[in-house]
């Protein structure tokens, strides 16, 4: 009797523990990579650079890179700049960095450390101190990419009347873990050349949601190493969209980030009437170049000698 009663302890045990991993399992969750209005996020580590530095003094300067979004970054540059007159650098004053985007195995994204070192140049003898500023800046190559399920619906003239699914606007909220994103997609079903088929096309708009500046791709490294630039490197992207895998034309080619822009993207080859209405899906891909800046405030005191 005993042994018949320690054999069901040991099994209520053993059903209690799968009962207790089964729990464990489902709390898992798995992150939302593709979600939010970051790319690359900075700091300064705690005074480095300090508040205030004495003249002829030299200081650490240590900004901490984090990247936030959900694009891998290859061959971003961090660039210190500062008032030549002030600040003197002994050692480079920018310097690459990679950094891998949001995971599964790195839900929060991943990190890097820079370290730069300067020295305050001495203050004219009629200032006893002098007000400055470090500013860091990262620029970094950085992609957007978006997903969405659109209704493909061959029969314009509504002949049809009960459809697997509406052929409507989508729109888009809280970013697709970058900071430019893909605020909606308007589906159109035209008319095509040849009458056995349609030409979907699609209204896709974008907005710049991060707190820094997209630029043209090409230009990252010139964007942080004081290179002159003109306007038309600034708030300008690139975008491709497929239809289950069959890429669109879209245009304009170059686009240039406003609130009425609207790219066209388009499937030429249009769609057979006889494949019915159903959903497909649609990717989208925006590349470009990103700038993010901070800034910290610093004091060159005079030592004063008695």
């Amino acid at each position: 009797m005993k042994k018949i009663i320690f054999s069901m302890m040991i099994i209520l045990a053993i059903l209690a523990s799968c009962t207790y991993m089964q729990t464990k399992k489902e709390e898992i969750k798995v992150p939302e990579i593709h979600k939010g209005t970051q790319g690359v996020v900075m700091e300064f580590l705690p005074e480095l650079p300090p508040s205030e530095v004495y003249e002829g003094r030299y200081f650490e300067i240590m900004p901490k890179i984090y990247n936030k979004g959900a694009a891998d970054i290859q061959n971003g540059m961090i660039s210190i700049g500062y008032e030549e007159q002030q600040i003197y650098f002994t050692s480079e004053s920018n310097d690459k960095f990679d950094l891998a985007g949001k995971s599964v195995f790195y839900p929060e994204g991943t990190e890097t450390t820079k370290s730069f070192r300067a020295q305050a140049r001495m203050l004219p003898p009629q200032f006893e101190h002098f007000e400055t500023a470090i500013v860091a800046s990262a620029c970094y190559p950085y992609k957007t990419e978006a997903t969405a399920l659109v209704c493909i619906d061959t029969d314009i003239t509504n002949i049809v009347r009960t459809k697997p699914c509406k052929t409507q606007k989508i729109t888009f909220s809280g970013g697709q873990g970058a900071p430019v994103a893909v605020t909606s997609v308007e589906p159109k079903m035209l008319v095509h050349e040849d009458p056995e088929r349609i030409q979907p096309e699609f209204i896709i708009k974008l907005e710049n949601l991060g707190k820094g500046q997209a630029m043209v791709k090409d230009k990252v490294f010139d964007a942080c190493t004081g290179k002159p630039l003109g306007e038309e490197t600034w708030n300008k992207v690139e975008l491709r969209a497929a239809l289950s895998d069959v890429e669109l034309n879209c245009r304009p080619e170059k686009i240039k980030l406003t609130k009425d822009q609207r790219i066209v993207c388009t499937l030429e080859g249009g769609i057979y009437k006889e494949e019915g209405t159903y959903l497909a899906p649609l990717s989208i891909e925006v590349n470009y170049g990103y700038m993010d800046r901070m800034v910290k405030g610093l004091e060159i005191k005079k030592i004063e000698i008695k």
